[in-house]
């Protein structure tokens, strides 16, 4: 798509436009007074402190939490453990009660001939 001149003159002229209201809107900007100023710099302090407060709370409590977590997650695992080896045990009685002659097992691979 090719632009005549016409069009690159109009387009180049909206940009030079554009690009000066630009740069008066920043030297408004920059012509703001001391206690502007003075503002946005206690904003920004103000809004740091807070940021670096936060960050250490959730520190803090991440360190008090998790010691917590491993040791309810150490107390279910010792749980489980107990009662898979209950469930063991009484597996073993059970099957210690019946005919001794009889010897239970699984067959995994037949031969045919």
């Amino acid at each position: 798509m090719a632009l005549n001149t016409a069009e690159v003159i109009m387009f180049s002229s909206s940009f030079k436009q554009q690009t000066s209201q630009w740069q008066q809107a920043f030297a408004q900007r920059q012509a703001a007074g001391p206690l502007q100023k003075l503002f946005a710099w206690l904003m920004l302090g103000v809004f740091l402190v807070v940021g670096a407060g936060l960050l250490l709370f959730m520190l803090l409590l991440s360190w008090i939490v998790i010691p917590i977590m491993l040791f309810r997650h150490r107390a279910k695992v010792k749980a489980w453990q107990q009662q898979r080896q209950q469930h063991a045990t009484d597996h073993a009685q059970t099957s210690a009660q019946r005919d001794p002659a009889v010897i239970e097992g699984e067959v995994l691979d037949k031969k045919q001939d």
